[in-house]
């Protein structure tokens, strides 16, 4: 016991390391404490599955970086059928839903506002979230339930309260059958936080003269995992 939690940390303390040296952590944003909680945290199953046995944070850090300058764009223009198709293929419903929404009113009204920069001044990854599921039935019902559908959102208040129960019994009923099993077959589902900070300009058109706003803002973005495939798709914004 003592052995391989002594293995643990000396990967914890080795991946942090790795963590700070790539800049996917950005030592002025985290402590060193919450560093090595997130190299704990990243070093235990499943996210020590040999799925992530070559996975590249700092790698993943960037193309998050990339995403959050490009659906930022997106949001602060007007709306087109290939803005929609794009927040459709890297948002899950119920995000791509919130940010078209957002888009909408920012260009309603009399003053419509528009974003005349965006920098990113730093970048972390902040946490990260590992389930293991036996199916992707259970996986599908659980993120149902986190709200990264449209489902819930989609019914009323009497509609919503029963499905909830619904989903809460199949769940149970399958973390049952899963723990009966002797079948040794997971489906890993891993999800990313990754903590920005942007340095953001924008216009607002008010009778006939452009009033710009300069703001410094702080948000993590949840990034998940689609299961086998490699892309990664925006399922919350804090």
């Amino acid at each position: 016991m003592f052995a391989r939690v002594a293995a643990r940390v000396s990967r914890a303390c080795a991946m942090n390391d790795s963590l700070v040296a790539s800049g996917a952590v950005d030592t002025k944003l985290m402590w060193q404490v919450p560093r090595l909680a997130l190299a704990l945290q990243c070093s235990i199953p499943p996210l020590d599955a040999p799925r992530f046995a070559n996975f590249d944070y700092g790698e993943f850090v960037e193309g998050a970086a990339h995403a959050y300058a490009v659906l930022n764009e997106v949001v602060y223009r007007k709306q087109t059928d290939s803005d929609a198709e794009l927040l459709s293929k890297t948002c899950t419903p119920q995000i791509a839903r919130v940010l078209a929404h957002t888009a909408n009113e920012l260009h309603a009204g009399d003053a419509p506002m528009t974003l005349e920069a965006s920098t990113l001044a730093r970048r972390s990854l902040h946490a990260c979230v590992a389930d293991v599921f036996a199916s992707e039935r259970e996986r599908d019902l659980e993120h149902t339930l986190r709200g990264y559908d449209d489902e819930l959102h989609a019914l009323d208040a009497t509609e919503r309260e029963k499905r909830i129960g619904d989903i809460a019994t199949e769940l149970f009923e399958l973390r049952k059958a899963r723990e009966e099993s002797d079948s040794t077959e997971e489906v890993v589902s891993a999800e990313f936080d990754v903590l920005f900070e942007s340095h953001e300009k924008m216009a607002i058109d008010i009778a006939g003269q452009s009033l710009v706003v300069e703001k410094k803002q702080l948000s993590t973005w949840r990034f998940l995992s689609p299961l086998d495939e490699p892309e990664w798709r925006v399922c919350k914004i804090f």
